[in-house]
């Protein structure tokens, strides 16, 4: 287990590179950064400081975050390739690595673009209000939504409304979000409340509170059998996908967390949050 200052800033979202080999962590008003996950040392920091946010992500020709549009940064340098879209939210790439959905800041559109070419394509106008988390499953069939008014399961398609719910809480403005490597199970959080639902009939089989603190973030396991969630309490709670029971916790006491990941071989998981510690361990497996 390793933990080591990340950022002087809070981190808000961790992704972990396809092979494992290099974590990538950013902040609202942080520049995106890559680091070794093994010793921590800064392999580059992207020259841009505006605001990237929730949404961070490996494709395949490189690490996908949001300074104000999108931008597909160089795996290598964390030079930009290329830049599009004036205004983004949050996004989430689809599985195929040529198509990413993309929703807005100041409307709650949601829209899917050619990744390798910028092109918009088809959108939708959701009644959900600002858009922070979005998420597409392993087969990419469906796209989930929340915002801070509703919570949405779209076919990726053709972005009809297949589900949507409201919940008082999600107006606090925390969200978890994530699809089960089957893409059999989604969750999602409002406050301190964690909801699980069965995909595509989005019927609630269990749920999840907390005692004070809400949800921040969430991750399975690549063999979903486990359900990784961070929250402001300051804990990696570790969640059988079998039962919903709690089966262990981390507390390191690095204060409140902001986000988890789990590496795409499942040997190891990251977390940080608001005192820009990252901390990495390895997972049983």
């Amino acid at each position: 287990m390793l933990i080591w200052k990340g950022h002087s800033r809070p981190v808000d979202a961790l992704a972990f590179a396809p092979d494992g080999n290099a974590l990538a962590l950013s902040g609202y008003y942080l520049a995106c950064k890559l680091i070794d996950p093994i010793t921590g040392a800064r392999l580059w920091t992207a020259e841009t400081n505006s605001a990237v946010g929730l949404s961070l992500a490996f494709v395949p020709d490189g690490v996908l975050c949001r300074p104000s549009g999108l931008a597909v940064l160089d795996r290598n340098t964390g030079g930009e390739i290329r830049r599009f879209g004036d205004r983004c939210q949050s996004f989430a790439p689809a599985p195929d690595g040529r198509t990413v959905f993309v929703a807005g800041t100041r409307n709650d559109r949601v829209s899917r673009y050619d990744l390798n070419t910028g092109t918009a394509g088809a959108e939708v106008e959701l009644e959900s209000g600002a858009v922070n988390r979005l998420a597409v499953s392993p087969d990419g069939k469906w796209l989930a939504a929340v915002g801070c008014k509703r919570f949405y399961l779209l076919e990726a398609d053709t972005l009809e409304e297949r589900a949507s719910e409201s919940h008082r809480a999600l107006s606090s403005g925390t969200f978890a979000l994530a699809l089960s490597p089957d893409g059999r199970f989604l969750v999602y959080s409002a406050g301190r409340e964690m909801f699980v639902r069965e995909v595509p009939e989005c019927r609630e089989i269990a749920g999840v509170q907390l005692a004070a603190k809400p949800f921040m973030d969430a991750a399975f396991s690549p063999d979903g059998r486990s359900l990784l969630t961070a929250s402001k309490e300051g804990a990696v709670r570790v969640y059988s996908t079998t039962s919903w029971e709690l089966e262990k916790s981390f507390d390191w006491g690095i204060g409140p967390l902001r986000a988890v990941a789990v590496s795409p071989d499942g040997t190891r998981a990251a977390a940080a949050g608001d005192a820009g510690r990252v901390v990495v361990w390895d997972l049983e497996v």
